[in-house]
């Protein structure tokens, strides 16, 4: 499919507000933002840890709820949920779409969603932007984003229909600040341990030495005897690694030593990348352990997880729908990578008192759901502390409880022959 094509499937048209200048920012003019990553995303390093969270992130699934008294009362069933938990636009699953937008917000600092909507403002499709330019418009008191893309296209839009979420949102006041002074120095340094080992491997079998001549030779007839003696060993082109001179000339052969960084160095290296993303070895190796992935999740994922779901509820959703308790959450089964002695003291201890149904049991262990499943059961061997004397005697705990008794039955007579009294008189009134 042809850029144009694709473009007008998003825009439309290319799309422009008349009157419409520079936003005037508070601390600076810096209102254009060019995406730069000092292909740092062509790393391997760096490319892992991005890979890492992104395909961690990609697991999470997102929904449209509404609340109630600070309580889900329901997963509303409509198109936006399914564009949200499924497909929200026709070139990418719902992990796709989580995880491109992984990749644009740790490569940028900065990732752009476009929200597309139809004539009555419902939405159809929820786009990630790669561009090369944006630049942020004002008219009155309304924004606008101006996006340039790669292939020359431009388009406008209203920033309230663009999910803008940043990250290292500190100087800028729009923008995240990137990551060219933070990230440079580190990449330099790993790259330079890279190639220290390239360079090593190259030259271990590299010959080194200097070449004596028995005899005075011109000029022209040295250079030609030392091209022909590199050519046919030194070089190694010949392949077989043995060379041969005659009585002209002697070779003497230099030994040199060659240095590079060691396992802790380049260990050292990778680290200081690991950490500018929150992760460790084990964590991008897929070795961790349960504490390990905690941490990973509540120090990584979850804090991206906040952000972009507050935003899609507040670009989605206007004041009025988020009034009435729409909203859009994003969770994931975090009891997925525990072992399995792990999941069952988790059911071991949730179970009798009503935290988990039979499903939910049974998801963890990655088997179906059954008819009847979704059920609460609670054990009765639970009560509440007020009620434990009544629960185990049938009685209620007070000393006077059999005076009580008596009072009561006697109160039944009493009533009784009220009652017949009454009925008495009533004949006899008759």
């Amino acid at each position: 499919m042809q850029l144009r094509s694709i473009f007008q499937k998003i825009f439309g048209s290319e799309k422009s507000y008349a009157g419409a200048g520079l936003l005037k920012l508070l601390n600076s003019y810096n209102n254009v933002y060019t995406p730069w990553d000092g292909n740092a995303y062509d790393d391997s390093t760096v490319r892992d840890c991005i890979d890492t969270i992104a395909r961690h992130f990609g697991k999470m699934r997102i929904r449209h709820i509404r609340r109630s008294d600070g309580k889900i009362v329901e997963t509303v069933q409509d198109k936006l949920n399914y564009l949200l938990s499924t497909k929200p636009n026709e070139f990418m699953t719902s992990s796709e779409f989580l995880e491109k937008f992984i990749a644009q917000y740790y490569s940028y600092n900065n990732a752009f969603i476009y929200i597309q909507r139809d004539a009555n403002g419902g939405v159809i499709a929820l786009w990630p932007l790669d561009f090369s330019m944006v630049e942020l418009l004002q008219k009155g008191s309304d924004i606008f984003c101006r996006f340039t893309f790669g292939g020359g296209k431009r388009t406008t839009v209203p920033y309230t229909d663009i999910v803008h979420v940043r990250r290292h949102y500190n100087r800028d006041d729009f923008f995240g600040d990137d990551n060219c002074r933070v990230i440079k120095e580190d990449l330099t340094t790993l790259r330079a341990c890279k190639a220290s080992i390239i360079n090593a491997v190259k030259n271990f079998g590299a010959l080194r030495g200097i070449i004596k001549w028995a005899q005075v030779l011109r000029p022209e007839d040295e250079k030609a005897a030392w091209q022909r003696f590199v050519e046919t060993y030194a070089s190694g082109k010949n392949g077989s690694g043995i060379g041969s001179l005659d009585k002209k000339a002697d070779f003497q052969q230099i030994n040199t030593t060659v240095t590079t960084f060691d396992a802790n160095q380049m260990q050292y290296t990778k680290e200081t990348i690991y950490e500018h993303y929150g992760l460790n070895a084990n964590i991008v190796k897929g070795n961790y352990k349960e504490d390990e992935y905690i941490a990973f999740y509540e120090s990584v994922l979850e804090p991206v997880a906040v952000k972009l779901s507050q935003e899609l509820t507040d670009k989605i959703f206007t004041e009025r729908e988020q009034g009435w308790g729409n909203e859009v959450i994003m969770e994931t089964n975090r009891l997925s990578y525990m072992s399995v002695a792990s999941k069952i003291k988790v059911c071991q201890a949730l179970t009798p008192i009503g935290c988990i149904t039979i499903n939910e049991v049974r998801e963890m262990f990655g088997y179906a759901g059954v008819e009847g499943g979704d059920k609460r059961q609670i054990s009765l061997n639970y009560v509440n502390a007020d009620d434990q004397s009544l629960y185990q005697t049938g009685k209620n705990g007070d000393s006077s409880s059999d005076d009580n008794d008596d009072d009561a039955k006697g109160g039944d007579d009493d009533a009784g022959t009220s009652k017949t009294n009454h009925d008495s008189k009533g004949g006899t009134a008759e």
